[in-house]
């Protein structure tokens, strides 16, 4: 089993990061949105990668020199891009990058809080057995279909 890291994205990893975005949500997501949802996630998924917007952060994890997973955090409470390359399903790298993810949102605000996200259809399994629960069915703003879910978090 190869052995994998997880930090901060790094400038350098910009183009790697999205390029993993963009072919884990051809994987998993996108038949579940219409052509503007697609083109709607583009634009918002490069903006969270290229322009790293002040209120978020965005945790990598790499193997080897390759990133297979990432978790995009807006706010400190509201997951925006989570994946993890299909050939690293089931290692606990997503798992670890939603702990990383939680332990930072907990370190900003101190104080118990509630992490938030609006889950692809494919992904809403993963993030139940992450401890969230949806708060309402399915959605769909922008041509994307979505799940509200939340998870408490406890320092």
């Amino acid at each position: 089993m190869t052995s994998w890291t997880i930090s901060e994205m790094t400038p350098a990893e910009q183009a790697q990061t999205f390029a993993l975005v963009e072919r884990c949500f051809n994987e998993y997501v996108r038949c579940d949105l219409t052509d503007a949802g697609v083109t709607e996630f583009f634009r918002a998924a490069r903006e969270m990668i290229f322009e790293s917007p002040s209120n978020h952060f965005l945790l990598v994890a790499r193997a080897d020199d390759m990133i297979v997973g990432m978790c995009d955090v807006g706010d400190f409470h509201h997951i925006r891009l989570f994946f993890v390359e299909s050939s690293f399903h089931r290692r606990g790298i997503g798992r670890a990058l939603i702990t990383a993810s939680e332990r930072r949102c907990l370190n900003h605000h101190s104080a118990e809080m509630v992490m938030d996200v609006n889950s692809s259809l494919f992904a809403e399994p993963v993030y139940t057995r992450l401890g969230f629960a949806g708060t309402d069915g399915v959605q769909e703003v922008n041509g994307i279909r979505f799940v509200p879910m939340k998870k408490k978090l406890v320092p």
